[in-house]
């Protein structure tokens, strides 16, 4: 019968062609990504320079013994209460009127004025000066929000600690917020003693430069796409000469292989010209020697049948011949009423090596049987015919059931080169009495079953 082939399966090539691509995508990618993360490094490094050099020269620039001062001002309870209100109104003229009447105002806006100078210079974003106090953080200056910031409190939680540990460097960073991308550092500002009193921040925008690098990747990304389709295509070409049609040929030349019993002979082994120089070919040799081996294989298969259903009528012969040995006719003694038997035997092979028996010894003795050969199959049948027939022959000598096992046991022993050998149980029922004597040779304990209904195991020696 020929071979159905299945019309829904996906082609070699177009697997292939699928793994290439995959691979090929996940290369450009992968480039692309390195490419991107190499650039982003190089830029946030060059950022976060810039960002700290400008916080350096606010950090040197702001006068900072006024900003002790004026943080010493703002910390009163009485500007705390006209700040609060002033947030509260969304109005900063009572903020910058205190400052006017304290005399700080003029210096506040000269700070102001020198910060806004040094952001318009070096294009920052924002340049403040804020002080931390424990575990809260007042904005000092700051250009963008003028008065509206002054004393702007806020407590550090969280990452806010991993960001502002105290007056000390504020380690750069990349991060995007609600303004955009920005790159962010702080430096210490130090006073005439040497001591840092507050932190000079700045913020460069990065935006513009997040654009380009977006842009750019989209520009790598759709050139990689027009290199591997190229690629792709010279690749199908030489998938479909080297791989697809060589496995085709081969697929032809199988299917046309064994399609019934008169196709299994060497005129019908196809010869290919499959030059491929690499495991196809190896595949194409190691199917030709398989087709000359099923061809051998074959021709030795009918005699093998044959001498197997052979095998297996003698079988069936040897186990017909091993029932008829077994008692099998019940009742067994029709005209004994004291007494009746019963006894099965189910072989787990065609033969097997376990048997029973039992027969009058005289008129008031019943010998039983229960026995089990070494080993399955015809060996064992034949080693459980000649126990069967020794012992029978010594229990109707009336002897005792130990003697009967012992003159078994010298008996099959007397050239019993394969050391074959056999358990057996055996007992002798006085009938008039009810007693029985019995010898085990190391078979399993019979059972005894009481007026109960229960069992019990006798444990003889």
């Amino acid at each position: 019968m020929r071979r159905l082939r299945n019309t829904n399966t996906t082609k070699l090539s177009n697997k292939l062609l699928i793994i290439v691509t995959m691979g090929m995508g996940i290369l450009t990618f992968l480039l692309i990504g390195l490419a991107v993360v190499f650039n982003w490094f190089l830029i946030t490094r060059y950022y976060n320079d810039k960002t700290m050099e400008i916080a350096d020269t606010a950090a040197h620039l702001v006068d900072s013994d006024y900003i002790s001062e004026l943080y010493d001002a703002i910390s009163t309870d009485e500007f705390g209460s006209i700040i609060e209100e002033a947030q509260k109104n969304g109005d900063y003229t009572a903020v910058k009127q205190w400052m006017q009447d304290n005399k700080m105002s003029e210096r506040y806006e000269e700070e102001i004025d020198r910060l806004n100078s040094l952001t318009e210079t070096m294009s920052a974003e924002y340049i403040y000066i804020q002080i931390v106090d424990g575990n809260k953080c007042y904005t000092i200056i700051d250009p963008n929000e003028d008065y509206n910031s002054l004393g702007y409190c806020y407590e550090l939680t969280g990452t806010d600690y991993d960001y502002i540990t105290g007056n000390q460097i504020v380690e750069p960073n990349v991060s995007e917020s609600e303004y955009g991308w920005l790159s962010s550092g702080g430096m210490p500002v130090y006073n005439s003693e040497g001591t840092a009193v507050a932190i000079a921040f700045c913020d460069l925008a990065m935006n513009d430069i997040v654009n380009s690098i977006v842009k750019a990747s989209c520009i790598n990304l759709m050139s990689g796409i027009v290199i591997a389709i190229i690629v792709l295509l010279i690749m199908s070409k030489k998938i479909s000469i080297g791989i697809t049609s060589p496995i085709e040929q081969l697929t032809d030349a199988v299917d046309n292989f064994g399609t019934d019993e008169s196709s299994f002979s060497s005129d019908n082994i196809v010869t290919l010209d499959i030059d491929t120089g690499d495991e196809i070919e190896e595949l194409y040799h190691a199917i030709h020697f398989m087709q000359e081996s099923i061809i051998n294989y074959m021709n030795n298969l009918t005699a093998v049948t044959a001498e197997k259903e052979r095998i297996g009528a003698e079988l069936d012969i040897a186990t017909r011949i091993q029932a008829s040995m077994l008692p099998s006719i019940y009742p067994a003694f029709p005209d004994r009423k004291e007494f009746d038997i019963y006894a099965t035997m189910d072989p787990a092979k065609e033969v097997g090596g376990d048997f029973y028996d039992y027969y009058m010894i005289d008129d008031d003795h019943l010998g039983i049987v229960m026995a089990d050969v070494s080993g399955k199959g015809v060996p064992a049948a034949l080693f459980m015919m000649m126990s069967k027939i020794i012992i029978s022959n010594y229990a109707h000598m009336g002897l005792s059931p130990s003697e009967v096992l012992r003159r078994t046991n010298d008996s099959i022993c007397e050239n019993n080169a394969e050391d074959m050998f056999v358990t057996v149980w055996f007992g002798i029922l006085e009938i008039s009495t009810g007693h029985i004597v019995a010898g085990n040779a190391g078979h399993e304990y019979p059972m005894l079953r009481k007026n109960n209904g229960l069992f019990e195991i006798l444990e003889d020696k």
